[in-house]
């Protein structure tokens, strides 16, 4: 008698010890590959300047931009609001500087492109600095990177994207490297160029032909920062918005493989190092739910780490926080934007 409820009870420890590692299992499951994804883009964790026209009203200016050209309007629909431009014409963000490294960061949707075309001009003492083309059309579009009022040109490639959907476009510029992604794919990587301090951006939108447009639906700039194993060995603490995740959900997103994978490998090279993982969130919404969410996307980070990466899990802690720690104002879109985030905290 007592084998046999040893024998049941060794049998229900063993089917729940199954249970929670299935279940943690399929978790795990859920999540992309990120040792396997390809992409090295990491976003500047400063923010100097962003915008998503969450604030704006159909009919309204975008206050955060000068407008010059033709009318440019918002269109909102299915939580989609987009600035879009009918016309050739330029946007230029509310920026009077950018610091010597910095990343651009747009998601961008063409409509109908035979040959329309988005351009990032950067501006030094009035002077054209810095140009980076992206021309949609059939077959083949094309980019361009070029200097000093296109007298030298530092890439220019024939490219295949799907423009039906939004495209990512990021442009990375660190201590004389220039690197363009689009959909977190490096086109373009020039080294050895000089820049002069720049002091005015545009964002041109041209369209050759009726019936095309260009739409914006988010502009970032950011000052990129040292790596992270130097960053958590000065402060402590590494503070990531290039962590990102399905609306509404702990699902992450492809794109963050690059930062993920730069804390593996501090991880890696530090074995006594211990982080504890937050999640933090702006204040929109239900403060209960946005703790809940924090709390699973930290443990999503968590998990990624040790289930793909081989993380000791003894080594890593995680906490959802929501909008109760905001490191900016909630009430514009750059400020909700800074409060999205991830850490990482060294124990």
């Amino acid at each position: 008698m007592r084998m046999f409820l040893l024998s049941s009870i060794c049998a229900t420890v063993f089917a729940g010890w199954t249970h929670v590692h299935a279940m943690q299992a399929a978790g795990a499951a859920q999540q992309p590959e990120l040792t396997a994804v390809k992409v090295e883009f990491v976003p500047g964790e400063k923010t100097l300047f962003f915008d998503d026209f969450s604030d704006m009203a159909p009919g309204d200016a975008p206050a955060r931009f000068k407008v010059r050209g033709p009318a440019i309007e918002l269109r909102v629909g299915e939580g989609i609001r987009q600035l879009t431009a009918l016309q050739n014409g330029s946007l230029f963000p509310n920026i009077t500087s950018l610091p010597k490294n910095f990343t651009y960061e747009a998601e961008v949707q063409f409509e109908t492109p035979r040959n329309a075309r988005t351009a990032l001009i950067l501006y030094g003492s009035n002077k054209e600095a810095l140009i980076w083309w992206v021309n949609a059309a059939p077959m083949p579009s094309q980019l361009i990177l070029a200097v000093k009022n296109h007298t030298e040109e530092l890439a220019r490639k024939a490219i295949k994207v799907d423009w039906s959907q939004p495209a990512r476009l990021a442009l990375w510029v660190q201590n004389g490297r220039v690197r363009a992604y689009i959909n977190g794919e490096r086109h373009a990587d020039a080294n050895q160029v000089e820049l002069p301090a720049i002091d005015r951006v545009e964002i041109l939108s041209s369209l050759g032909g009726a019936g095309q447009a260009v739409g914006y639906r988010s502009v970032r700039f950011a000052e990129s920062t040292p790596d992270f194993s130097q960053v958590i060995s000065a402060s402590g603490r590494y503070v990531s918005h290039g962590i990102l995740f399905d609306t509404g959900s702990d699902r992450l997103k492809p794109e963050s493989a690059a930062v993920i994978q730069t804390v593996a490998r501090g991880l890696e090279a530090n074995p006594s190092l211990k982080l504890l993982i937050e999640g933090h969130t702006d204040s929109v919404g239900n403060a209960d739910q946005n703790l809940d969410l924090s709390r699973r996307r930290a443990e999503a980070v968590k998990t990624v780490l040790v289930s793909q990466f081989k993380v000791d899990a003894s080594r890593l802690a995680s906490a959802g926080l929501g909008a109760t720690k905001p490191i900016d104002s909630n009430d514009t879109p750059m400020g909700r934007s800074q409060n999205r985030r991830v850490e990482f905290v060294k124990q």
